[in-house]
């Protein structure tokens, strides 16, 4: 029986961003709103990943909502890192207005400018300004809870 903590269900999303010329991206399963007005979302990385170091240098940054045609990216880019993998090879993706990389499976998106960062045990979280979105598919999230992508 897992804890009580792995019962609070995320939908899964994949953080992308162009640090040092090069575009990539990780999978997070925290992500949420923190503000309605204006419009402020927070996502948590864990402070041993490439992405951590990519995001705390990065000014803009996209939360790309994932659903279940972007199954196999969410898994890609949740299990390579960027130091020694280009996530984004062999994946197909568009581009927001703001030029950051929607990758394939994505079902919606948030592009946001960086205000602040804290750290919160053993992440970082990182708070976004959302100035543009769009819905690409009315369809469902993946989920991720009790330690799985659902």
């Amino acid at each position: 029986m897992g804890s009580a903590v792995d019962k609070v269900y995320t939908s899964v999303h994949v953080v992308t961003y162009s640090y040092r010329g090069k575009i990539s991206g990780i999978t997070v399963a925290w992500a949420t709103r923190v503000s309605w007005d204006p419009v402020v979302v927070a996502v948590s990385v864990g402070r041993g990943k490439h992405s951590r170091e990519a995001l705390d240098s990065v000014d803009r940054f996209l939360v790309c909502t994932m659903g279940e045609k972007g199954r196999t990216v969410a898994m890609r880019f949740g299990t390579l890192s960027g130091r020694d993998a280009d996530k984004f090879e062999g994946v197909a993706y568009s581009l927001s207005e703001g030029g950051l990389p929607v990758p394939e499976g994505s079902i919606s998106y948030l592009e946001c400018r960086k205000i602040g960062s804290f750290e919160a045990g053993d992440h970082v979280v990182y708070l976004g300004l959302v100035e543009g979105s769009r819905v690409i598919e009315d369809a469902p999230p993946l989920l991720f809870g009790e330690g799985r992508v659902l």
